[in-house]
């Protein structure tokens, strides 16, 4: 029984090294965020107001890059690419899409939601249909995927909260 106190208490105190690690790191990196400039850091050094959801909801400024990148290499890498460049004229490129960088994450929740079909980018159109992923995923898991989209390859787009997800997902079609 003894051993198994020793081992419990090992393992909270593991736990709580790895928390204030976590923490001190969180703190030296305030303003970046997962490879990126926090977006009100990146407003001010342009000199333009900081972006805001205009609905209330919060700008996400950071996210779980390792948890975006897995569910991205399962859900979506096999049409989209790991290089998000996509397979011209049958998937769509998400590096440098417009969709993906736009402020306005609204289009680009709506299609991971809904999936698409026969969607036209950069004067292509892209018949191969991309599947709905709202009945498969949680707003945690989609926020994540989205946000990995953002902010890999070189695209710098506003990050989404579960909660703007949620905001999508409640409203019809």
């Amino acid at each position: 029984m003894t051993s198994g106190i020793i081992e419990f208490m090992s393992g909270v105190v593991r736990q709580t090294l790895a928390i204030l690690v976590f923490l001190y790191l969180g703190a030296s990196t305030a303003d970046r965020a997962v490879g990126q400039v926090r977006e009100s850091a990146m407003a001010s050094s342009l000199g333009v107001a900081a972006p805001s959801s205009g609905a209330g909801i919060p700008v996400q400024t950071h996210y779980d890059a390792k948890k975006g990148q897995s569910l991205y290499t399962t859900n979506c890498s096999l049409c989209h690419q790991a290089n998000g460049e996509g397979q011209f004229g049958v998937y769509p490129p998400l590096k440098g899409s417009g969709v993906v960088t736009k402020n306005d994450a609204t289009k680009h929740i709506r299609i991971v939601l809904d999936g698409l079909q026969n969607a036209k980018a950069g004067g292509v159109v892209y018949a191969s249909p991309m599947p709905p992923f709202g009945s498969t995923l949680n707003d945690s898991d989609i926020a994540d995927i989205i946000n990995y989209e953002r902010s890999s390859w070189g695209n710098h787009g506003q990050l989404v909260t579960a909660a703007q997800v949620a905001a999508e997902r409640g409203r019809s079609k």
